[in-house]
Order: C-alpha cells, then structure tokens, then sequence
C-alpha cells in the first residue's frame, strides 16, 4: 500500500511541474478545452466509440499534415534546441539581454545586444553544431557598457 502511495505522490508532482511548465511556456491550462480540435467526453461517450472517432479523424483529410506545417514545425523545434543549447553553454557574464532566436528552413537568425565582446564568436560557433542548422545570420551587437574609461 505504501508503495502505491509513493508513485502515486510521485507522479501528481510530476503532474504538477508539467502543468506550470505548460503554462508558463504556452500562457495555457491543460485543461482549456478551446487549445484542442477535438474534445472527447468519456463520461458521456464509451471508450470505444472515443477511439473509433480518434481513428476516423485520422484518415480525414483535415487533419493531415502537409510540408508547410512540418516545416513549420521543424523551425519551431530548431529554435527551441538553439534556445536551449545557447544557455547551457554561454555563462552568465556573458549573457546577453535580448538575444532572440529565429529559424526558418535550417537558417538561423540571431539578433540582439551584449556588453561582452566574446558572445557574439560564441553564439555562433555554438549554433554552428547544432543538427539541422544550415546557416546562421548572427545580428548580436556588441557595445560597451556604461562606465568604462574611454
């Protein structure tokens, strides 16, 4: 009985952290029925009825992917891997404020601006191993901050 308890402990915590993180990524609740095409109640509806209309909808041609949304889809993806890449190995010193990431078709595009002059080589050589980055258009500015000697 213990044991059941922990897992379950365990996983409404792991619940709860997926929740703030979608929230806190997206600005939605799970829970928002207006952030899905399609909403299944089941305690109205068997089961097996649910996943016979999940299967119809499947073949149904509105909702098959095309090349436009993959590739949409895979700029969203390369994005989020340079996001995720750029900070764990650029330092806090050297973090930039405003640095934003876009990519489209494998070209990544970096813009913003940083005190530090080394970021700039860093961002890029970074980005630069990352699968599925073509290109990179590095538009961080570096400017000195306030206050230094000139």
């Amino acid at each position: 009985m213990r044991c059941n308890k922990c897992r379950r402990t365990q996983i409404e915590r792991y619940d709860a952290a997926y929740v703030r993180t979608m929230r806190e990524s997206f600005g939605g609740s799970q829970d928002d029925a207006l952030l899905y095409h399609i909403v299944l109640n089941t305690a109205r509806v068997s089961i097996d009825a649910c996943v016979k209309a999940v299967c119809d909808l499947t073949r149904s041609p509105v909702f098959q992917d095309d090349a436009s949304l993959r590739s949409a889809l895979a700029d969203k993806l390369l994005e989020a891997r340079v996001s995720t890449v750029r900070l764990e190995h650029v330092s806090i010193s050297m973090a930039p404020a405003g640095v934003t990431v876009s990519a489209i078709n494998g070209r990544v595009t970096l813009t913003g601006t940083t005190s530090s002059g080394k970021l700039r080589a860093t961002a890029e050589q970074i980005v630069r191993e990352i699968p599925g980055v073509n290109e990179i258009d590095n538009r961080i500015v570096s400017m000195p901050s306030r206050g230094t000697g000139l």
